[in-house]
């Protein structure tokens, strides 16, 4: 893994700013692509800026979710509660035309790398030089690495009130074996790091987009006493409807004899229209997970599907099914999910969701029935 690291570390900003200098000057002429990736949305402001801006912004989402659980594990007991899934507080903007900035608090459980009452749970910040030598764009500080991209979406806009199995370990915590915690974890989104990326536009509804970084293995925390360091790569194409994305993550964990065990992550996604606008959308991700241990490897896989169909403008129905099997090598423990939501849409991106999720394994150790209701409330404000 090490010398895996360091090829890594040596060649993949490189590779990615000798492949974007190459596809820029290939399709200069090229029609701007109307769509625009999410790299893009999170890595830079949209507009460059020769003076100074700064737009302040605050996503609240307070939820109820009870629980309904009959299964035989332990830990079982039924319950309610009253949360913050987001209080967020954002300052973005441009230092000069050449480099922007991002602030993000976060003030709720899923800030952290655990789930704990009140307090700031984590702060990020960021600067992202843009079109470095006019082939591509580099952010430097947090950064929400990208895999695949049902935990990519902005928090905003998502269609869901929580995620699968499958994004919560392959992507959100890091382990295989960790614990899910009703699909908030995001400990390995958001990580420390340098990232090189750009969308390439090859027509007016076709385009290319890539990001290549390393970072700390450490997830939302800056300190890392690793020696090796993690290595994300992506690369989504879209052509008129359709969105494919290829998405690798290789990187480390360290157990609790200190010793640094490698892990590997594949992520496929495939979407059909665009969920944010078109009046239906199709949605599949396909993720797979090897986690070095002292003894065997555990190999894990899983999948998503989900469907969306707005009868009206305002009201959006959502079904999502997932499967996911945390050992590959073990018998009758894959974990199966259904899931159906209903979005409401009032003014000024306002929403409210309801959302009921059936959870269950195959020993029927596990069996609980999510209720879920959620507002969304964003606020953004230019400030100069």
């Amino acid at each position: 893994m090490k010398q895996i690291t360091n090829k890594l570390l040596s060649g993949a900003v490189g590779a990615a700013l000798l492949a974007g200098g190459v596809m820029v000057t290939g399709t200069a002429s090229a029609a701007q692509d109307k769509y625009t990736s999410v790299p893009m949305l999170y890595g830079k402001e949209r507009v460059a800026s020769e003076d100074p801006t700064a737009t302040m912004g605050l996503l609240l989402q307070p939820a109820f979710t009870a629980l309904d659980r009959t299964g035989s594990a332990a830990g079982t007991e039924d319950k309610s509660e009253f949360s913050f899934q987001r209080l967020r507080w954002f300052l973005r903007g441009s230092v000069t035309e050449d480099v922007d900035y991002l602030l993000v608090t976060e003030w709720a459980r899923n800030g952290a790398t655990a789930s704990s009452d009140g307090g700031a749970r984590a702060f990020r910040a960021r600067a992202t030089f843009r079109d470095l030598g006019d082939t591509t764009n580099l952010a430097v500080g947090s950064i929400i690495v990208p895999f695949g991209h049902a935990f990519y979406v902005s928090a905003a806009s998502a269609p869901w009130v929580n995620y699968t199995r499958m994004n919560t370990t392959l992507y959100g915590c890091g382990s295989i074996g960790c614990e899910p915690d009703q699909g908030e974890v995001i400990a390995n989104v958001w990580k420390t790091g340098v990232m090189a990326f750009d969308q390439i536009s090859f027509s007016d509804d076709s385009s290319l987009t890539y990001t290549a970084g390393v970072y700390n293995s450490s997830g939302t925390r800056f300190q890392d006493d690793g020696t090796q360091k993690d290595f994300n790569g992506s690369l989504e194409y879209h052509t008129g409807n359709i969105f494919a994305h290829y998405g690798l993550r290789y990187g480390s964990q360290k157990d609790v004899g200190g010793v640094e065990r490698d892990r590997e992550r594949h992520a496929l996604v495939l979407r059909y229209n665009d969920y944010l606008s078109a009046p239906w959308w199709l949605w599949g991700e396909y993720m797979t997970g090897k986690d070095e241990t002292a003894g065997a490897d555990t190999k894990a896989e899983g999948f998503e599907v989900s469907a969306g169909y707005k009868f009206t403008p305002k009201w959006e129905g959502v079904l999502r099914y997932s499967e996911f099997d945390p050992n590959k090598d073990v018998d009758n423990n894959e974990f199966q999910e259904v899931s159906v939501g209903m979005i409401y849409r009032m003014q000024r991106g306002i929403r409210w969701q309801f959302q009921v999720d059936f959870n269950e394994n195959e020993t029927k150790t596990i069996d609980d029935t999510v209720y879920t209701v959620r507002l969304t409330v964003p606020f953004a404000k230019k400030l100069m």
